[in-house]
């Protein structure tokens, strides 16, 4: 079993309280979906191990825009999203996660978390932790994804 939290569109006001960062410590995995590129890199430097992080459009960066983990039995298709026009539809990004092979499509962008089961993939956005407040706690075990939306309280 492995515990991940999701987090999106932070736009480099990550918060500084110590709950946050113990919340992240006890996590096996942290994923950044983008849209705060200086929270990555002190991301990156607190958690080296257990940082994924894809780029976002108001990161400039023309590398490292969606990748793909698996974790316990479960591929994960990670992408900030605004090159799969999700403010409209997630059909797009859908049919990524097809193509690649996702048991769950993980996006941000809309600064507002959305669940969606399409198929065999769930299609996630965990909205975002600087704007909604939000972020997406998940559990994986026996190659099942339990997740849900935290309202962010520090």
């Amino acid at each position: 079993m492995k515990n991940i939290i999701v987090i999106s569109d932070t736009h480099n006001r990550l918060p500084s309280s110590e709950r946050f960062w113990e919340t992240l410590d006890i996590a096996d995995y942290i994923f950044h979906l983008g849209d705060g590129l200086r929270d990555i890199e002190k991301l990156k430097e607190a958690f080296p191990d257990k940082l994924v992080y894809v780029y976002g459009n108001n990161d400039f960066k023309t590398s490292e825009l969606e990748k793909t983990v698996e974790i316990e039995g479960v591929k994960f298709f990670l992408t900030h999203g605004h090159n799969y026009k999700v403010k409209s539809t997630t059909a797009a990004l859908h049919l990524r996660g097809l193509e690649v092979g996702a048991d769950c499509c993980l996006y941000g962008h809309l600064h507002r978390p959305d669940f969606e089961d399409m198929g065999n993939i769930k299609i996630i956005n965990p909205g975002s932790l600087t704007y909604s407040r939000t972020y997406c706690f998940m559990t994986v075990k026996d190659k099942k994804i339990l997740a849900k939306t935290v309202n962010a309280q520090f």
